[in-house]
């Protein structure tokens, strides 16, 4: 696989801002100290701008150890919009400095082999830590367009007490040229683990085959050489998107080999009675990725729903033989929701509108759409505009603009037009 270059860093002056904290002030009779002119005006830049930050996935899957196997490594992404608030408001690309972190995940060590594998797995020595576009567990955003954005950040299910929570707290700061903190929020960074390969794949289930490896990983390549004709058990630890095309990596595959997402679907969408569900491969009854509440797109009791937007195993592996590129070629809005919800050819965690936000950024990350079943979520448009919805839900417009607009919404509906 080919290496992946870090990326520059991108920060310039910011005059405006930097006025405007300034501590030289004129002496006169009846002028404030310095220091409290510096208070008042580090509270009033903080009253100018907001940012809000969100995952473009809504949940990360890694493997749960990478010393025989592994799907996906540890990668997630973390995009923020800073805007200044005002009449419209305005996004802000340049003369600041966006930071994050992740709350109670400053190492890696003991959580998981990754790095112990990465070499044979990926073709790059990482340092522990490191994930594979060279970003760490804190470190800075670079500007992509309208957003910032820190992409490959190695989240692992365990914070540092080497407790299982699959949902990260990615802390943000927006800081001007002189380091004074403007704008902050915690977006939800989620990674995990649970995939139940084992309900089948363990000595005795109806994917063993009668064969006993000692490991889940070890029964699955044996079952594939046997099955395949490979010699897989002999190349470990394998990186299955080394043979199968995965878009989610940009891996090409091997010609004539089916891609990874319709091996795996259109597999198992041929057994029958054993044939898993969705949270059996995808992270499960633990994790509960799905975790939008809104009515009808949300999980019922147990089961998620997945098939409402994706549709069935069968489903899904038919439509990839019909042309469908997994990953790039997702359900759309519309599909649902209809023509007025439209991002065109765009994937709705690539979309902007609304005077250049992203849908994201007003409504939250895919699997996650405001409102969420999930606290952490919710505290982002908790703190702009004192509810759990997307931003703008009932006229609250006030989040980014000073004062209401009025008007309809982006989608023809109620609402103020929040950066237009």
């Amino acid at each position: 696989m080919t290496r992946i270059r870090l990326r520059i860093l991108l920060a310039t002056s910011f005059a405006f801002v930097a006025l405007c904290l300034s501590t030289a002030i004129a002496a006169g009779d009846g002028a404030a100290p310095a220091s409290a002119q510096t208070a008042e005006s580090v509270a009033s830049a903080k009253s100018q701008y907001i940012v809000i930050a969100w995952n473009d996935l809504g949940m990360h899957c890694i493997s749960p150890s990478f010393d025989q196997m592994a799907i996906l490594p540890p990668y997630n992404n973390l995009f923020a919009q800073v805007i200044k608030r005002g009449n419209p408001p305005s996004i802000v690309t340049s003369n600041v400095t966006v930071e994050y972190s992740i709350k109670k995940n400053t190492t890696t060590v003991g959580k998981t082999n990754f790095w112990q594998n990465a070499q044979a797995l990926f073709g790059v020595n990482l340092p522990q830590g490191i994930g594979l576009t060279g970003n760490g567990l804190a470190g800075s955003m670079s500007l992509n367009g309208t957003h910032f954005e820190a992409r490959g950040i190695p989240t692992v299910p365990y914070d540092d007490p080497i407790q299982f929570y699959p949902y990260k707290k990615g802390a943000v700061n927006v800081r001007t040229p002189s380091g004074t903190v403007i704008a902050t929020t915690t977006a939800t960074i989620p990674v995990s683990n649970e995939l139940h390969c084992d309900k089948c794949h363990s000595s005795g289930g109806p994917g063993a085959i009668g064969i006993d490896t000692g490991t889940v990983d070890g029964n699955i390549l044996t079952v594939h050489d046997l099955r395949s004709a490979t010699d897989l058990m002999a190349a470990r630890p394998v990186l299955c998107a080394s043979c199968h095309a995965d878009n989610a990596l940009g891996t090409p595959g091997t010609p004539g080999v089916e891609p990874l997402s319709l091996a795996m679907h259109g597999k198992h969408a041929t057994l029958g009675a054993n044939q898993p569900g969705c949270y059996d491969c995808h992270p499960g009854q633990q994790t509960q990725c799905l975790r939008t509440a809104i009515e009808g797109m949300g999980p019922v009791g147990t089961d998620p729903k997945c098939e409402r937007c994706h549709g069935s195993l069968e489903n899904v592996a038919q439509t990839i033989r019909d042309g469908r590129q997994p990953w790039l070629d997702e359900p759309t809005c519309a599909q649902c929701h209809g023509t007025s919800f439209s991002t065109g050819t765009a994937l709705y965690r690539n979309s902007t509108d609304h005077g250049g936000a992203y849908c994201a950024a007003c409504h939250n990350s895919p699997h996650a759409w405001w409102p969420s079943h999930l606290k952490l979520d919710n505290k982002q448009p908790n703190a702009l505009q004192g509810r759990p919805e997307f931003l703008g839900d009932e006229g609250k417009c006030k989040a980014c603009h000073t004062t209401n607009p009025g008007g309809g919404g982006p989608h023809g509906g109620g609402g103020g037009d929040i950066l237009r």
